[in-house]
């Protein structure tokens, strides 16, 4: 199994006119996606900019909803606020 994740910003403003802070925040978002990636937990991630309906989407490749819910409430983005995560389980049909 795997996980769909879904992040949406706390500000819709955010992905358009981020404050300094909020730049800072997305660079560690982008550094542990990329931590991620690199062992093999993450298999694709990035948003999909569209005015008051922005949405981030990440696919986790693991098996466990614990590990995977565990990751996202690690995420900078959730941690420091700027982004509220929902976790879907999913199964990946095509590679």
């Amino acid at each position: 199994m795997s996980f769909l994740v879904l992040l949406r910003p706390t500000r819709a403003e955010m992905p358009f006119e981020p404050t300094e802070e909020e730049s800072r925040i997305v660079g560690e978002h982008y550094d542990y996606l990329a931590r991620l990636r690199d062992v093999g937990k993450l298999v694709v991630a990035g948003p999909s900019i569209v005015v008051g309906d922005t949405i981030g989407i990440g696919v986790l490749d693991i098996d466990d909803e614990a590990e995977a819910q565990a990751i996202v409430a690690a995420d900078p983005a959730v941690v420091n606020g700027i982004m509220v995560a929902e976790v879907r389980p999913m199964r990946i049909a095509v590679r």
